[in-house]
């Protein structure tokens, strides 16, 4: 798949949009999206004894209740398997000095570890590296009845956007789910319905998810703006699969 650079017209598209961000008024417990209070755990969070963490194959993971959180799932084939193995190197050689030195990972070498995904992965994601089965609308169709299937009942979204090759969800955790619970929910469905549609099969998505748990309101902003405008920057100037809950 081809992308066209972002130009000149679609930086003025993205300028107004921050704009409208710029204007809303910050989230507070009483005027949260949906009316319901959200929990932003601040920069404190690595003393919360609530926090629960783990290592997957690619990305550290952070589990907390009714937080917001940033999630990115991609199809399997939208990076190149060469760069993923340099990076999953790179992650071991981080893990086994820090079980060299019997302890756990540092903040910076979390951080690290993200890092791989934003200014790696992000790149081949959009410039539309792979099939992209979900810019055919059928699929994306899929993509977002499933979204929206549990919403108000298991989390409540925030916003989402569904990109050729990758879908980001800002969604908050509701009672006992939690975030892993929620997103393999999506990716089991939509893995089943696509595959089944395309007359596919095997692995569709990515074996693992990047997530974030949101710390602020500012954060809050940003992520949203984020992935707000992820298309334009990514060349579409007129994008269908995205939603957010703010009003401009």
């Amino acid at each position: 798949m081809s992308i066209k650079p972002t130009d000149e017209n679609d930086e003025k598209k993205i300028d107004q949009e921050n704009a409208s961000f710029d204007k809303a008024e910050p989230i507070s417990d009483n005027n949260a999206a949906h009316g319901n209070p959200i929990n932003f755990p601040g920069t404190d969070i690595y003393e919360n004894n609530s926090l629960k963490t783990y290592n997957s194959r690619t990305y550290p993971h952070w589990e907390l209740q009714n937080v917001v959180y940033h999630a990115c799932f991609r199809l399997a084939d939208s990076v190149p398997i060469d760069r993923q193995r340099e990076w999953l190197a790179e992650r071991k050689q981080i893990q086994d000095i820090c079980k060299k030195e019997q302890r756990t990972l540092r903040e910076d070498e979390m951080k690290r570890l993200r890092h791989l995904y934003s200014d790696k992965i992000e790149h081949f994601l959009d410039v539309g590296y792979g099939s992209c089965v979900l810019q055919m609308p059928k699929v994306a169709e899929i993509v977002r009845g499933s979204l929206e299937y549990y919403n108000k009942i298991k989390y409540l979204l925030h916003a989402w956007c569904i990109m050729p090759n990758h879908v980001h969800v800002i969604f908050q955790t509701l009672a006992e789910h939690s975030h892993s619970e929620i997103i393999q929910g999506w990716k089991s469905y939509t893995a089943h319905a696509i595959n089944k549609y395309l007359g596919l099969h095997g692995s569709l998505w990515q074996g693992d998810c990047y997530n974030h748990i949101i710390r602020s309101s500012n954060e809050y902003y940003q992520q949203i703006r984020y992935v707000w405008n992820n298309p334009l920057k990514a060349g579409h100037a007129k994008w269908e699969w995205r939603w957010k809950c703010l009003e401009d």
